[in-house]
């Protein structure tokens, strides 16, 4: 039945797939997957809050799938919650280090608040993980996006690096 559910969401139908994801929630309410895979054919109707709840309840239900911490927290992303998705991706990252798609979704974020130093950060510990040619080809263009968005903008501190040096010169 989950996978009948699966091919439907495949297929682009996402509001029978939430029905047939529902109906296996209530057959087997602790599988992940038809928590997880609800959570997606939301996501597909951009229904955030109904997205993240499915998303979180499959991370519960089965917290080494970094899906369910990565679709989690792009559902509050979506929603502009931004520093619930940044914890939830620290989270994952400090139970998985080398989950690539989770730094670069979180160097995004950090780009998107100014945060640029951190996003570079987050794009460089990607590059050390083991990723596929098309993560890499992903890291170097988004990199090179906001280096490009920085030469078009006034100076703007680098604030990290001033607390920094704040700490160290006292």
């Amino acid at each position: 039945m989950i996978e009948q559910a699966y091919d439907r969401l495949r297929e682009g139908y996402f509001e029978e797939a939430v029905e047939r994801f529902s109906e296996c929630v209530l057959l087997e309410p602790a599988q992940p997957r038809a928590y997880q895979g609800r959570a997606l054919s939301y996501f597909q109707l951009k229904r955030w809050p109904l997205s993240a709840s499915d998303f979180l309840k499959a991370k519960e239900l089965d917290p080494g799938d970094p899906e369910n911490w990565i679709g989690a927290a792009m559902c509050l992303a979506m929603e502009n919650k931004i520093y619930e998705a940044i914890r939830i991706f620290e989270e994952l990252l400090s139970r998985q280090p080398q989950c690539v798609r989770a730094h670069i979704q979180l160097g995004q974020l950090y780009y998107r608040l100014g945060v640029i130093a951190k996003g570079h950060a987050q794009m460089d510990l990607a590059l050390t993980s083991r990723l596929s040619p098309e993560e890499r080809r992903e890291i170097e263009r988004l990199k090179g996006e906001q280096l490009a968005l920085d030469k078009r903008r006034y100076y703007r501190p680098d604030f990290e690096a001033l607390r920094r040096n704040n700490r160290l010169g006292n």
